[in-house]
Parts: structure tokens; C-alpha cells; sequence
């Protein structure tokens, strides 16, 4: 089998924990893109990955994208069910059950594999409440749009969709007060010539196994990935994480690895339920909580008549349009499936009917949180073990409005007409931040603006757990990024600390 050459023995690497420089938990966007980096400047570094190894590409690259019986069959595999309630609905848990809403996935390269692709940057001022600047950030942005391969990102790569109607139908936007661009997407659009064949849509499953750094366990330096197997807590010793406790999903077999650094790159809200469950920060006024996600509204537009070619359009956010919209086309049918984010590819000539998926600024606010459940076995995920309250702020609920009222004048831009609108529920954009937020003062935060604990080490978080607020972009470029600068900084601070050979 194929996983028998890329993955690696968890009993190997529990023997010899004391060989790893980093072990690095999640496979996702800001795992791969630490750890790749990390081994490239000679450490140690192992991928901990609870999900099973399933696919090498994004689902959109597959030769089965378009499957509407296949897809869906390859989602259930690895997909398990969430739960973001309202802060009632949790009071009431004990005599009315929490019912799941919404679905996040498990498995090697976790979410970027199903991903969207739009790969915008954030604006200038969504970095107000960081502890830096935009200025500083900006070398990481196009670092990551060239290690993802970003549609638009340069002159080498030109934008993924775009003829002369796109043209006409942006500079209408643009007239009427949007800021309408080509979407920038995250798939290889450098000319195909002189032996350089494009890599498709990024993901990090893909960069893994492209990398020179990928290994087995033992065999020399490098970045090894165990899979199937779950970390289910982290215990402290004074100043340090002392021990990582790991269940293998497989044989149900438990192991304890002495780690020397430790990584945390789960995503926004796993991150956050493993230091809740490990109970490392149970003093902390701010621990699990600031969680927040991108307020989501979704629609369809009918084109007057048909335009004959693909289209994929994004408004940026701006003061008079505080949330992004992207807008994709043209189709016969007048919806889509949740299992295929790519449908967007699959244009039709005669098609009149228009995606459009609206994301906007949550509220960042403390009650906002994580919170552990005591019922259920360890489910895939932990799902059973904790629920994210959620409730949308007087602000929250006016933007929502102002997303659902502002789409006919985009739809008029376009010569199209909104026949569909809706409010999805908290939680379902998968765009989550906050849990575990970085800032200068331990007292109000978890990390320092490095990713690295106050309180630990030895131990960091790469991924969105630590922002204090996101734009209204798809947030993959950003937390990208986060995960280089995050990454080059332990690499300035330390040097490997084992011989190589």
C-alpha cells in the first residue's frame, strides 16, 4: 500500500522521540508548512495526524471532482459532525440534546484538500489588533502565494479565469462603487512549457509528498507523518511539556512521547479543544475563548441571457462593502452540493445561474468560546467531546442583513437578477479564529506574537487559534503565511540540535 512508503511507525518514533526536534500536530496548511520548512533548515520534525492518509491531491484535482456519487462517498470518509449552539441552547444541554450543524473533516492535508481555492490576501487594516503590522507581514504574503502558486499573484502567473466579458463586467462593479478583481485562486497557472507541468490546486497533502524533505521515520533528516493516530492531551512539568499522550486509531493502542518542542497547527478550533482537554491553562481568563468565524450568506443570481464563458469574480471588502464577496458562474442548475467546493470549474455555455458566497467579519468577543462536553467516547475529531457558543452580536446580525440587502445591486452590475439568499448557520464558513490569541501582555493572551505559549517553551500554535480578528478573506493565504513567519522565527532562534548524517 501506499501509505506503507510515505507514512511512518508510530512504535518507531515513540522509541526514539528523543531524535525529533518537532513534533507537529495537524497536517493541514500551517503544519506542512512549518514542518517543510523547519526540516529544510536540517531539524527533525514529525507530523502527527489523527485522520487516515486518503487522497495525494485537492479534491478538485482528482480525476474525480465531478462525481456527484463519488465525491460525496469520499467526504464521509474522513467527516465528522460539530456543534455550534447558541449560549441557551447550551444551558438547556441536559434536558434538550446539542444537534450538530455543521461538519469539519479528518484526514491527512485536513481541510486543503477540500478547500475553495480563492486565495485573497487581507487588507491593511485587518491587522489593527495584531501585535504587527501588514508592512511586517507582507514578505510572508508573497512568499505563500509563490509556494502556493497563486492565479494572479505575478506576471508568471497569470489569473486563472478572465476574458474580455469578466473585463466589462468588473469595470461596471467598479463604476458602481466595488472593488471587483479577478479572483486570485490557488492553482499553478504558469505557462506549460520546457518540462514544467502545473501542480493543479495547492494543498498540503500535495506539497508534502512533492517535497524532498518527506521520509520515513529513522532513515535520515527529514519531515516524517504518522497518521491514524490522535494526540489526546499534552501534560506540563513546570515551564515545559513534559509528555504527549496518543491514542493510534487503528490498533487503539496507547503511547507517551517526551517531546522537545511541540507545534500545535490543528486549526482554529482543535488547537484550542486539545489545551482545553489537557488542562494546561486552567487559570487563564482567556483561554478557549474570542472564538469566532466568518458570517456566511450564499445565493444564486440569474443572468438576463447567457455570456458563453466561466466566470469568478471577487469584491473586496471595503468601508462601503464591509464583507468579500465571491461570485462564480455560469450554471444550469440552480444550486450546488456542499461536497463539491469546486463547482465553480464546472461552467456551462448556456448557463444563467450565478453563485455568489458573501463572507463578513464576525463579532471577536470573549463569551464567544469552547466549551467540553463530559458525555461520549473520543469520536473522530473529538467531536463528541466539546461544542463551540456561538452567539451573533446586534452587529453581527446588522451586517448579515446589510450582505443579503447589498447583492441585488451586485446582481444589477452583472445583468443578473437574485432569485435565492441564505443565511447560513455559525460556524459553517469553516473560517474559525481565536481560542488560544497571541498579544504582547500574558495576562490577556495565550501566545506571544511568535506563536510560542507564555507559559511553555517548548511549546507553539501555527494556526488561526492565535489571531485576534480576521478580514473577510478566505483566510488559507493568510494562515499560510502565518505558518512561514512563524516557522522562520524558531529557525532564528534555534539550530538544530542533533548531529545529521
Amino acid at each position: 500500500m501506499l501509505s506503507s512508503i510515505l507514512e511512518s511507525d508510530i512504535e518507531l518514533v515513540a522509541k526514539n522521540a528523543d531524535q525529533v526536534d518537532y513534533f507537529i500536530i495537524g497536517s493541514g496548511t500551517a503544519g506542512v508548512t512549518a514542518g517543510l520548512e523547519l526540516a529544510a533548515a536540517g531539524f527533525n520534525v514529525v507530523i502527527i495526524e489523527a485522520g487516515p492518509f486518503i487522497t495525494a491531491n485537492h479534491i478538485g484535482t482528482s480525476p474525480f471532482r465531478s462525481q456527484s456519487e463519488i465525491v460525496p462517498k469520499i467526504h464521509s470518509l474522513v467527516k465528522y459532525d460539530t456543534s455550534w449552539v447558541q449560549e441557551e441552547c447550551y444551558g438547556c444541554r441536559e434536558t434538550t440534546p446539542l444537534v450538530p450543524n455543521n461538519t469539519a473533516w479528518s484526514l491527512v492535508g485536513g481541510r486543503t484538500v477540500f478547500w475553495g481555492g480563492c486565495a485573497p490576501r487581507f487588507n491593511k487594516e485587518d491587522f489593527a489588533d495584531w501585535p504587527f503590522s501588514y508592512e511586517e507581514f507582507e514578505p510572508y504574503y508573497r512568499q505563500a502565494e509563490s509556494l502556493m502558486h497563486v492565479s494572479g499573484s505575478s506576471p508568471d502567473r497569470p489569473h486563472f479565469i478572465s476574458s474580455e466579458w469578466q473585463d466589462a463586467a468588473m469595470a461596471r462593479l467598479n463604476k458602481a462603487g466595488f472593488s471587483a478583481v479577478h479572483a486570485p485562486v490557488g492553482v499553478d497557472t504558469e505557462r506549460v512549457a520546457n518540462g514544467h507541468i502545473s501542480f493543479g490546486f495547492d494543498s498540503s497533502v500535495a506539497r508534502l509528498l512533492r517535497s524532498k524533505s518527506l521520509v520515513q521515520f529513522g532513515e535520515k533528516q527529514g519531515l516524517s507523518l504518522v497518521a491514524n493516530t490522535a494526540v489526546t492531551s499534552l501534560e506540563a512539568a513546570g515551564d515545559t511539556i513534559s509528555k504527549l499522550h496518543l491514542l493510534n486509531l487503528q490498533s487503539k493502542k496507547q503511547y507517551e512521547i517526551k517531546p522537545k518542542n511541540v507545534i500545535l497547527a490543528c486549526g482554529g478550533v482543535q488547537s484550542t479543544r486539545l489545551v482545553l482537554a489537557s488542562g494546561i491553562e486552567q487559570d487563564s481568563d482567556v483561554v478557549g475563548k474570542y472564538i469566532s468565524d466568518h458570517l456566511f450568506v450564499q445565493g444564486l443570481m440569474r443572468l438576463r441571457e447567457p455570456i458563453g464563458v466561466p466566470l469568478y469574480i471577487l469584491l473586496k471588502a471595503t468601508e462601503k462593502l464591509p464583507y468579500q464577496v465571491q461570485i462564480q458562474g455560469a450554471f444550469e442548475a440552480d444550486w450546488y452540493s456542499p461536497y463539491h467546493s469546486t463547482v465553480w470549474l464546472d461552467y456551462q455555455k448556456d448557463g444563467t445561474n450565478v453563485l455568489f458566497y458573501c463572507f463578513g467579519v464576525g463579532s471577536v468577543e470573549k463569551k464567544n468560546r469552547v466549551a467540553l462536553l463530559d458525555e461520549g467516547e473520543c469520536a473522530r475529531g473529538g467531536a463528541s467531546k466539546y461544542c463551540v457558543i456561538y452567539d451573533h452580536s446586534k452587529e453581527d446580525k446588522q451586517l448579515i442583513q446589510r450582505m443579503i440587502d447589498g447583492m441585488p445591486a451586485v446582481a444589477e452590475a452583472l445583468n443578473a437578477d437574485v432569485v435565492r439568499v441564505k443565511e447560513n448557520p455559525p460556524g459553517s464558513a469553516l473560517h474559525e479564529i481565536g481560542g488560544l490569541r497571541m498579544g504582547t501582555d500574558p495576562a490577556t493572551s495565550i501566545t506571544d506574537p511568535d506563536g510560542r505559549f507564555w507559559r511553555y517553551k517548548n511549546l507553539y500554535c501555527h494556526d488561526s487559534s492565535t489571531w485576534r480578528y480576521q478580514g473577510a478573506a478566505n483566510p488559507y493565504l493568510t494562515i499560510t503565511a502565518c505558518s512561514l513567519r512563524l516557522a522562520r522565527k524558531l529557525i532564528e532562534a534555534k539550530q538544530p540540535s542533533l548531529a545529521r548524517s
